[in-house]
């Protein structure tokens, strides 16, 4: 499910063949609304959070790992216009479809949350414009590092694992941008205990140095906050890999409180070799001697680590004064009753 693929591989998205669809209409969107499920509207707020994701993605966090049934429900909602879509031209293979908010689907959340439409600002180009973006390839990377931990989770339902928060940049930037701009926040419930972390996903197309650089915000956001709060970051090869944790690790020697950032690492290849960021994939930076580490076992590797509190809950006050929607609940809501639950379509 890992993004694989350079941003230089991706080229303009592949020309859509003619598919009818249904004008955004007000009498149009009253008639939807009365059959979108509560899977639609769950996968609609996670579009409008992390703006795309692919096929693949979605059969896996929303439909039990059905293909078939994932693509019979998104050609619906495309038609509707609850989702656009696109396919990236890769030229060796063939990209999934990916998919992304419309005007249809962004209509009826305002309307749920008790919103006028017209404050959300929501265009539907610029929905679909992520297909042109330099920033593709990252943002599919970060994307594809949760949706994995959902699949993990939801595949492992007799275990007690759950993905309890995911925030996109967006989110990230409105509360912590006055300090540092992570590429995600998580959270990871295991076996009764949690983590918590920042994201950095590296795609190995500038210099280490920028990465670095990153470092005094997050320790300026951990002083000001007085929380600490553990850094992964996810590059692109082991070469770049090793590489990054000698600059981590000269740059932290002159930091005077070490203990406020603690950072493990990881490739995108170990990533794609284990299926999960859950597993054994993690190095601690001071602590290379015990081997990579799975995720909910890096709090052995910094047991000053408190257990993580309210105040980055999904569901506080967003601090931007633009109307924004609610943000989604990081499982799908009916995970906890049936996985295999599939609601009339």
């Amino acid at each position: 499910m890992f993004a694989q693929h350079q941003q230089r591989d991706l080229r303009a998205p592949m020309p859509q063949r003619p598919s009818l669809r249904w004008a955004a209409s007000a009498e149009h969107q009253a008639q939807v609304a009365a059959h979108l499920t509560p899977r639609d509207r769950w996968l609609a707020r996670v579009l409008a959070e992390h703006r795309v994701l692919t096929s693949t993605q979605i059969a896996a966090i929303a439909f039990a790992g059905s293909r078939r049934a994932a693509n019979h429900r998104l050609q619906k909602l495309y038609a509707w216009r609850v989702l656009d879509r696109f396919q990236p031209y890769v030229g060796r293979g063939r990209a999934p479809m990916h998919y992304v908010l419309d005007t249809t689907g962004a209509h009826l959340l305002a309307h749920e949350d008790g919103l006028d439409p017209k404050d959300l600002k929501f265009r539907a180009d610029r929905s679909v414009g992520i297909a042109y973006s330099l920033r593709l390839v990252h943002l599919m990377g970060v994307n594809s590092f949760f949706t994995t931990l959902l699949a993990d989770a939801l595949t492992n339902p007799a275990t007690d694992r759950t993905v309890t928060a995911w925030w996109s940049e967006a989110r990230c930037t409105r509360h912590f941008g006055d300090h540092v701009r992570p590429d995600g926040y998580g959270r990871w419930h295991e076996d009764g205990r949690e983590i918590e972390w920042f994201l950095e996903w590296d795609t190995g197309s500038y210099q280490l140095s920028r990465f670095v650089s990153k470092l005094p915000g997050y320790a300026s956001l951990a002083a000001a906050t007085r929380i600490v709060t553990p850094l992964l970051a996810v590059f692109a090869t082991e070469t770049r890999e090793t590489h990054a944790r000698r600059q981590l690790a000269e740059h932290l020697r002159t930091t005077p409180r070490q203990h406020d950032l603690p950072i493990a690492t990881t490739t995108a290849e170990h990533l794609r070799t284990t299926g999960s960021p859950a597993s054994g994939v993690w190095l601690p930076l001071h602590r290379t001697n015990a081997g990579r580490h799975r995720l909910i076992s890096l709090l052995s590797a910094w047991p000053h680590l408190e257990t993580p509190t309210s105040s980055a809950d999904t569901s506080g006050a967003d601090p931007s004064p633009v109307a924004r929607l609610r943000p989604p609940v990081p499982m799908p809501p009916w995970q906890a009753r049936d996985l295999t639950w599939s609601p009339r379509r």
